[in-house]
């Protein structure tokens, strides 16, 4: 071995490297969970439109009317033979209220339904695909 060889590393170095790692960390992190916030967001918009097309087709299959408020954060809806059920979202915002009635034949008495996610105005179409009011 040689005399005065240097092994390891100084105190400053590892400080460094562990202020370089917090300053990344510090700067990736809050982009991770917006993009998780977002990804969730959308999941929810979608799980949205399955519930209202489901809620179409089961006034369809029952032949009955079906009535969906949707208000706040949250969705309800009922037929003529059912006490109802209700839904909460954590993203999604009905604002103003809004109510549609799907016909025994499952088509909704309007066109749309809008909410606001993550603070963007989204839009579900209930028109029927080809069909124009």
């Amino acid at each position: 071995m040689k005399s005065g060889a240097h092994h390891g590393f100084t105190l400053i170095e590892v400080l460094l490297v562990f202020v370089l790692l917090a300053l990344v960390t510090a700067l990736v992190v809050p982009l991770g969970v917006a993009q998780v916030e977002k990804a969730r967001a959308q999941a929810e918009w979608l799980e949205f439109a399955r519930l209202v097309d489901r809620i179409g087709m089961d006034a369809f299959l029952r032949s009955e009317t079906v009535s969906i408020d949707a208000a706040g954060t949250e969705l309800r809806w009922r037929g003529e033979a059912e006490a109802g059920s209700r839904r909460t979202f954590d993203y999604l915002f009905f604002e103003p209220a809004q109510q549609v009635r799907i016909n025994p034949n499952g088509i909704a008495d309007r066109e749309e339904i809008v909410a606001l996610v993550r603070d963007q105005r989204r839009t579900l179409s209930l028109l029927p695909e080809g069909a124009e009011y």
